[in-house]
């Protein structure tokens, strides 16, 4: 991954913060004035592209806000040395600001990657915007895409809602009972255990449907240090509670300690229940990938390529790896791979809106469905936001792939 997408995944930490128009009932707040800096090109992303997107989010500002013409903007930026594609932080973009007499500066960038496995492009477009008065961070977001050119004037408008409603003292708290990453209470064999307590689900970065941020509240369970394995999976076979996986001729993906890949969703309710155990809801499968502080991947919200098994990433396994094979990438909680190596069943139906209207406390998703919810991403995936810890994908139940795996729950006592 090309290292200017790669520090804006870094940057894309948000914490707890949510924005909220900050006026009054019945009042009109006024127009922030904000200086739009152009659109920065990444990956395989073009001028003509960068310039597209641009003269949307430029359009849909110019309804919200006062904005400084691009002329302006770009003579600041020269007359401060500020040349386009550089490195301009924080700090140097509240001095643009400044000098332009603006509110806000807004940075931006879009990164395309044309996708390896199947056909389509993965856009990610980036805005990053600084409150002059204080020189600090006053909003970052973004939108991952794979979606037809019309969608993104609709995101240029969300993009700029965001961005002119952001209000820092608007924040989702958690209470107390966001208990921090401790030992089990009670020892159980191959499974770590999760706290009973509040967590932050969703995200404001990644696709519609893993919108809105919202708390959650579970009680404590323990779910699998590792995926289901081959020879963990053999005997539900062998006892004739489970269908042999689909890719059993497949020599690269059966080895022992490789995960139980090419297993429906159904299979994978069976062999939980052989093993005395269920599968997770989805909102236990983040909460046990991102603890309680959000972070993006299971270890962090740095990006460890060398950690991942992903596809074209330089990881040394053409397909699956044997679980635990990367030491990094593990849960706050100590649950491994759980981004990338192989697709995870959850026991949840997938609805783009339910995140909308899901319960506060223990929610098992919708009640009826087409597809079922599936977390972490896997080996056939060569962009990094597939294997974040919030990113969500409908899977077909009776659909067996040879990238789709799952790991067991139980409820703690």
């Amino acid at each position: 991954m090309p290292r200017p997408l790669t520090s804006l995944l870094i940057a894309g930490a948000l914490g707890l913060v949510l924005w909220a128009p900050s006026s009054a009932p019945g009042e009109t707040a006024p127009k922030p004035r904000m200086a739009l800096l152009p659109n920065e090109p990444f990956g395989e992303a073009s001028n003509k592209v960068a310039l597209w997107l641009d003269k949307k989010l430029q359009r849909a500002l110019g309804r919200r806000a006062e904005l400084l013409s691009r002329a302006s903007v770009e003579e600041a930026m020269e007359a401060a040395g500020v040349e386009r594609g550089s490195d301009c932080d924080d700090a140097c973009l509240a001095r643009l600001g400044s000098e332009l007499g603006a509110d806000r500066v807004v940075r931006q960038s879009i990164f395309m990657q044309k996708k390896v496995q199947s056909k389509g492009t993965v856009w990610l477009w980036t805005v990053h915007q600084v409150n002059v008065a204080s020189g600090e961070p006053y909003g970052h977001f973004e939108r991952m895409c794979m979606c037809a050119r019309t969608v993104w004037d609709f995101i240029a408008r969300q993009h700029a809602r965001k961005l002119v409603e952001f209000d820092p003292a608007t924040r989702l708290e958690l209470g107390e009972s966001a208990a921090a990453y401790q030992s089990a209470p009670a020892e159980v064999p191959g499974m770590v255990h999760v706290p009973a307590g509040e967590f932050v689900m969703g995200s404001e970065l990644g696709e519609f449907d893993e919108e809105p941020r919202h708390v959650v509240f579970l009680d404590a369970f323990y779910i699998d240090t590792f995926e289901v394995t081959n020879e963990a999976y053999e005997p539900c076979v062998a006892a004739g509670k489970c269908r042999a996986q689909s890719v059993a001729r497949i020599e690269e993906l059966m080895g022992p300690k490789q995960p139980a890949v090419g297993v429906g969703f159904h299979n994978a309710v069976a062999f939980c229940m052989f093993v005395g155990k269920r599968l997770p809801t989805e909102a236990e499968w983040e909460k046990a990938a991102r603890g309680t502080d959000e972070r993006r991947y299971p270890w962090g919200d740095e990006w460890l390529p060398d950690q991942v098994n992903m596809h074209h990433d330089g990881d040394g396994f053409a397909w699956t790896a044997p679980v635990g094979s990367f030491p990094k990438n593990v849960s706050p909680y100590g649950a491994y791979d759980m981004a990338g190596n192989a697709w995870e069943w959850t026991q949840d139906w997938w609805s783009r809106r339910y995140y909308e209207e899901s319960p506060r406390e223990n929610p098992k998703g919708p009640r009826t469905g087409t597809t079922r919810v599936m977390r972490g991403g896997s080996w056939m995936y060569d962009v990094p936001f597939f294997v974040n810890a919030h990113n969500r994908s409908p899977g077909k139940p009776l659909v067996r792939k040879r990238y789709v795996g799952f790991r067991c729950a139980k409820d703690a006592p």
